[in-house]
This record gives C-alpha cells, structure tokens and sequence, in this order.
C-alpha cells in the first residue's frame, strides 16, 4: 500500500534518543542470516551516513542558529540509528565475505532502480555502472576463494550471479568522463530523485568500506585489488552525484534526504523476512517520518516552498532487493561495449576515437598490469579456470565476456582465454 509520508504521524523527536544497550543490538548471525537482510543492513548504514555528511555541510555553510540546532538534534538521533545499524554486522565476517555482500548490494540494488526508473537517461546511466559492479564481484570471488576458501554462494545464496561484467581494467576513465547530465529540480519525477540519491548513498558507502579496510589484508595482490575498485567507487560516486541538479536549495536536499531516508525504511520496512529487523525498520521509519516533517517546516519557513512541491506525496520503494539475473544478462550481452564519452554522452568500443581521454588514463593506471586481471590469472593457475556461479548456459560465455569487451589498451597481464595459457607466478615474477 502506497504511504503518503506527509499524511503519517511520526515518533516525536523527544523521544528517539536511546541507551548503549539500545543502540548496541546483538549482531546477526552469518550462517542463518537472508542474503538480502544482510544487503538492507548495508544499504542503510550507508543512507544514514550520506545523512550524516550531507548535515555536517549544511551546518558549516548556514549561520541560522534555527537551522543549525534542527540539524544537531536530527543529526545525532540518526548517528544513533547508523550505529544500531551497522552494529549488526558479525565480528566473523571477514572483510572478503562484507566485499562480497556489498557487491551484491550494489548489483541487485542498481538492477531494481534501473528497472524501475522512469527517466531513460538515468536508467542509461544505471545500467552502465550495473555491469561494472558486476564485474567487481567476479574479480573479488576470485580471492575469497584463493584467499579464505570460501564459495561466494555462501554470502549470495544463489541470488546473485558470479560472472564477468565490464571488465574492471576498463572501468579507469578519464575524470571529467564520469560527469553524467543532471536532472532539473522542478521537472525530475520525485521516483528518479530518490532513486539517484539511494544509489549515490550505496556506492559511497561501498567506497569508504573498501579504503577503510582493503589494506587490512596481507596478500599484495589482494590490496592492489581494493586500491583498484576502491577508485571505480570514487568514480561511481562522481557520476551519480553528477545527476542531481546542482541548483537545488540547502532545504530542498535536505527535504529529499529526509524524503529518501523515509522512502529507504518503508521498503527495508515491507520487505524483511526477520521479525526482530522489521522492527527496527519500523521504529527507524517513525523516526524519520517527523525528520521529514521538521526538514518540511524549514523548508516553508526559509524557501516558501511546500515539501511536497519537491518529493511528490507518495513514498517509492527504492531500497528493494530481489533477484535480477535475467534482466543483468540482458543488460550485459547487450551494453558491454558501451563506453563513457564527453558532455555525458555514451559510445561503443568500436566507434572510440584514437584520442579517447580514458587510454591516456588506462596507460598510467595500468602501466604494471591491472590487480583485477592478476586475481584472475591466479585462480586459473591454482584452480585450472576461473570462479564463475552462474547457469550453464551463462557459464560458457566467460571468456567471450572478460576479452571480446576489452578497449584497445589492454592491460599487459591480462588474463588469457584458457589457463594453459597461463605462465606460472613464480615463472612470471621471476623474469
């Protein structure tokens, strides 16, 4: 049932403030635990802290006492929330297995937003990074197996497809690239605000997971693995920040992420298959419902505009985790080829011109060899061919996927087609 959120009576702000033993809940266990709770516990640790930045700079460019004690209280009850959040998260969850969920977020999550997002060039958009995501999940199953031993099933449950994407060598653009065209505040359908500032939400989080904590492993291979796609993130959150309109007002973003956070626990809300999480979605909805209403009194009070001029009267459902496999391979086999090019246009391989920006970029970053081709070289040597989790049908297309999607500056080490082809690491390294 659609919820129209300025209708709703939400959990006075008074009353939100919790104790430690509140805040701290027992985590999760990972053996029993839905492959997609574990996602909506990712997705909203990472709206809480967009939530979180997004306050502290509003803060520093107001000098409305008003304003800035509405963003205090607001701020610190959501500081609360993202604790309760991401505390839920096991102490034996290893860096890898989180990699491996929040890759699937990002797959699953860009997939339903794609599907259901009403403007055709976002929608471009979102496809274009899907397939890339996608790929960073091949590459990082390569190493939970190589490293930890594990099949990376055990975190998707067969929910998520392991598969080459785009391949992640090719995902090093030239900056200025990844800056996409932006949506006008007072014609964008309220859907597709939502929609970029969820995902925009996502893939931040997933950026500051991986520079937080890709480091923490021993393996070389492995770090120069999570210093590669922890770039693709940064490059991810450049091009969908790129698509919100820049002229919207302190208050009309802070209306809209009010609206998203809101948006973000009625889907985590009317989805969860945990009776004790859909609890805390429910209480953590009540919870933003009246931020909205106080971010809508301020908005009235500075801008005299209504809320419901900027985020409509109907709550979306963008935090919604199903599978997508079909609609990814569909995505897949049919937009691989496409590259980014300037003004926010996109291009196919074969029509690149010689000067494309991104080769110059692509020459320097890889000049030593991409981690993302090392890690599957690895695999082929120790296990005569790489991970894949996937149909059959799907599986014999691996190669075809990881080299006929190749730009013209490969990587040197780029992986071959079979792994007889490959020469052995102590042979490699050795000249």
């Amino acid at each position: 049932m659609a919820m129209n959120p300025f209708k709703e009576r939400g959990i006075p702000l008074e009353k939100q403030i919790r104790n430690w033993k509140q805040i701290a809940l027992l985590p999760y266990r990972k053996q029993q635990v839905d492959a997609y709770t574990r996602t909506r516990i990712i997705l909203m640790n990472g709206i809480e802290n967009e939530g979180w930045f997004f306050k502290h700079s509003f803060a520093r460019n107001t000098d409305h006492k008003e304003i800035q004690a509405r963003l205090a209280e607001t701020r610190r009850v959501e500081h609360q929330q993202q604790v309760t959040i991401n505390w839920l998260n096991p102490p034996d969850q290893t860096i890898l297995e989180t990699s491996i969920a929040y890759e699937q977020v990002a797959i699953d999550l860009t997939a339903y937003l794609a599907r259901t997002e009403p403007d055709p060039y976002v929608k471009e958009v979102f496809d274009f990074g899907l397939l890339e995501d996608f790929d960073h999940l091949f590459r990082f199953a390569q190493m939970l197996d190589l490293i930890e031993g594990k099949d990376p099933d055990e975190i998707l449950q067969g929910k998520t497809d392991v598969f080459p994407g785009r391949p992640t060598q090719d995902h090093h653009n030239d900056p200025i690239l990844r800056l996409r065209k932006h949506y006008e505040k007072n014609q964008a359908n309220p859907i597709s605000k939502a929609n970029i500032l969820t995902l925009l939400s996502a893939e931040q989080q997933t950026a500051l997971f991986y520079k937080s904590h890709g480091f923490q492993y021993g393996s070389p291979d492995l770090r120069e693995l999570y210093a590669e796609i922890s770039e693709v993130e940064e490059e991810h959150v450049t091009q969908y920040e790129s698509l919100m309109d820049p002229k919207e007002t302190w208050h009309e973003k802070w209306v809209c992420h009010e609206f998203v956070e809101c948006a973000n626990y009625y889907a985590c809300y009317t989805t969860e298959v945990d009776p004790k999480l859909k609890q805390i979605w429910e209480m953590f909805l009540g919870y933003e419902l009246e931020h909205l209403r106080i971010a809508g009194e301020m908005l009235k009070k500075y801008d005299k505009r209504d809320p419901e001029e900027i985020v409509g009267t109907t709550l979306p459902t963008p935090g919604t985790f199903e599978e997508n496999k079909a609609y990814v391979a569909d995505v897949l086999f049919n937009t691989v080829n496409k590259r980014l090019m300037p003004d926010g246009a996109f291009e196919r391989i074969d029509a690149l011109p010689s000067n494309w920006p991104s080769y110059a970029y692509q020459r320097i970053v890889n000049a030593s060899g991409a981690p993302s081709e090392e890690v599957v070289r690895l695999r082929m040597e120790s296990a005569g061919q790489e991970l894949v989790r996937a149909s059959e049908a799907l599986a014999k297309r691996t190669a075809e996927i990881r080299l006929r999607s190749l730009d013209a500056e490969k990587a040197p080490n780029t992986a071959p087609e079979r792994a007889e082809e490959v020469k052995p690491q102590y042979v490699a390294r050795a000249a």
